[in-house]
């Protein structure tokens, strides 16, 4: 008990520490019977920072720390899982009845954008002059950006601007159900929330936790979407744009989700893990998921590792056979934070950046494939390989692919959603990556159906299902 006490006193100073170099108030007191703290009387900068301490909260909780990243790297290649509930995921064929959908995939986005919305509306009508209350709000939209950007991802059809099956967009709290609105519409949205962040947030410093907005998290998250949104030339500007510092990559990958974790200079947005309700006392972060609770990297994706110097990182559990060859475990969250199972969730690292330069350097007109070539290997060397080679166009994209799946692999199912961009790019075939894919309609998920009655259809599912 002893033991458990001094980790908890630790982990709360630490939060603190991390949270005060912006500002912000520690979070690690609020109870989960009251995330959204809509209660919370906004009358001054220190009462706006709680409520804004209660939107950072669904950064660090369950549904969006955890099972998230799990389900969706089940959807693509690199991670499994033991249990027959996670087999919908694995086949990708979930469907609209999943009790997961509802509870962390579409309600854990939501809940980040419902808080985030109540501190935007109540900080907004604020009557003071100081200038943090900008950057409140700036924080603010930038979570609400994530959280619609996270809906877009996986409910809608992200890479079609003339769909509309876009998402619900929430930009007042408690608002009332609406129609999707199309994609076009829902870029614009992230977008502007994100343009906002970039003004107004605060600016990235080295040497801290990296659990809050930034304007250079809010230009690696805008690099991302301007990706997706097949805006290429905008997307390696700002890639470009953040690369030049002052976040630098990690010179130890080990390092990195060892000792450095949230506090790397090579993290962009990350927050410390705390599963089931914020209750330090189950210690049930990614390090227990990972180790001992039935999740696992493939054996696909540790044949992949094998071959590239980062292999280090894979563990085995400790249930595997005394087998060198049977790595099952995943190294990246093998060591919880000061000796708890409470691990580290990467919301957005440099190295991503890195790969969004050179995959739309590598797609846009007349873009130089031997600047994105050369950047791909600034990050694969730095990770201890030797330099690779590209043939063309085609070739250099799939070899950022995999460097991205080396890179980012068992993190947050980026893998998957690549896979996704690559099948409608063109890139890809469905069923060639992946024997499940036999219906691109499943190539999103379902909006879970309890939404879909309870708007009394007013929310359309989307097409297959």
């Amino acid at each position: 008990m002893m033991k458990t006490k001094t980790i908890l006193i630790v982990l709360s100073g630490m939060l603190f520490m991390g949270l005060q170099a912006c500002k912000l108030t520690d979070v690690t007191d609020l109870k989960p019977d009251n995330k959204l703290d809509e209660s919370t009387v906004v009358v001054d900068i220190p009462s706006a920072e709680k409520l804004l301490a209660g939107a950072y909260y669904s950064l660090r909780d369950e549904p969006m720390a955890n099972q998230t990243p799990f389900f969706v790297g089940m959807m693509g290649l690199n991670v499994t899982e033991t249990r027959v509930s996670s087999a919908v995921y694995l086949n990708n064929n979930v469907p609209p009845n999943n009790a997961n959908l509802n509870s962390n995939l579409y309600g854990g986005p939501y809940q980040l954008i419902q808080t985030a919305n109540f501190v935007i509306l109540k900080t907004g009508a604020l009557t003071v002059t100081d200038p943090r209350k900008a950057q409140i709000i700036a924080e603010a939209k930038f979570l609400r950006a994530l959280g619609h950007f996270y809906i877009l991802r996986l409910f809608g059809q992200f890479w079609d601007m003339a769909s509309p099956y876009g998402i619900e967009i929430k930009d007042v709290p408690n608002s009332p159900v609406a129609a999707r609105s199309g994609v076009k519409a829902s870029y614009e949205f992230i977008l502007a929330d994100l343009d906002a962040a970039i003004s107004d947030c605060p600016e990235y410093k080295t040497g801290v936790m990296k659990g809050y907005a930034t304007k250079l998290a809010a230009k690696a998250l805008k690099a991302r979407v301007l990706l997706y949104e097949k805006k290429y030339a905008e997307a390696a500007i700002l890639a470009k744009e953040v690369m030049s510092g002052p976040a630098v990559l990690s010179a130890d990958f080990v390092n990195l989700f060892t000792k450095e974790k949230y506090n790397a200079d090579e993290v962009l947005l990350a927050s410390i893990t705390f599963a089931n309700n914020n209750n330090l006392y189950y210690e049930n972060g990614k390090s227990y998921y990972w180790i001992d609770g039935g999740y696992k990297l493939t054996s696909r994706y540790t044949e992949l590792l094998r071959q590239d110097a980062r292999k280090s990182i894979i563990v085995r559990t400790p249930t595997d056979p005394v087998d060198l060859l049977k790595w099952r475990g995943n190294g990246k969250f093998s060591t919880g934070v000061e000796g708890s199972r409470n691990d580290t969730e990467y919301y957005l690292r440099l190295a991503e950046v890195y790969l969004i330069y050179a995959e739309a350097e590598t797609r846009r007109a007349g873009g130089n494939l031997e600047d994105a070539l050369k950047v791909l290997n600034t990050l694969h060397t730095k990770r201890g390989n030797p330099e690779v080679t590209a043939s063309g166009q085609k070739d250099l994209l799939n070899l950022i692919r995999k460097e991205k799946e080396l890179e980012l692999g068992g993190e947050s199912g980026e893998d998957w959603y690549d896979i996704v961009r690559y099948i409608k790019n063109g890139d890809l075939q469905a069923a060639a990556v992946k024997q499940s894919l036999t219906d691109e309609n499943k190539l999103i998920l379902p909006i879970p159906q309890v939404s879909v009655d309870a708007s009394n259809y007013l929310i359309k599912q989307n097409p297959g299902y």
